[in-house]
């Protein structure tokens, strides 16, 4: 027979991987954590220019690197942040996304992205 304690070991164990315990504080969007551990499905991006990535959804986080035209990137989910203006277009959605190796994630804006406003990431996709 199955004690009750390791039955309520088993669901805090499960609720706890899930993320059901409402011990932590909610965030707009995942700044330290990467998408693998928050088990974010991934997309690809492409920009139309070079692009600033940077530590969060807006003009004053951190530059952490440029996103080439010409080179595809692995996206993870989007977010409402700063509006950017640009070419005619406003938006202000911002695409978590992977930059390198040697960068790490960021957010980039999705003005600047191939695709609709949210450079094609499904709405089901926010962070």
């Amino acid at each position: 027979m199955i004690s009750r304690y390791r039955v309520a070991a088993a669901v805090a164990g499960i609720a706890l991987a899930v993320g059901l315990t409402g011990a932590g504080t909610a965030s707009a969007a995942p700044t330290t954590s990467t998408p693998e551990s928050a088990a974010y499905d991934s997309y690809t991006i492409a920009p139309y220019t070079a692009v600033s990535l940077r530590t969060g959804p807006g003009t004053g986080y951190r530059w952490l690197s440029t996103l080439q035209f010409g080179h595809t990137y692995t996206a993870y989910c989007w977010v409402y942040g700063e509006t950017v203006v640009e070419n005619g277009y406003r938006n202000n959605i911002w695409i978590y996304a992977f930059g390198g190796t040697d960068v790490g994630y960021g957010y980039v804006s999705a003005v600047h992205l191939r695709g609709d406003e949210r450079a094609d990431l499904p709405a089901s996709a926010a962070c």
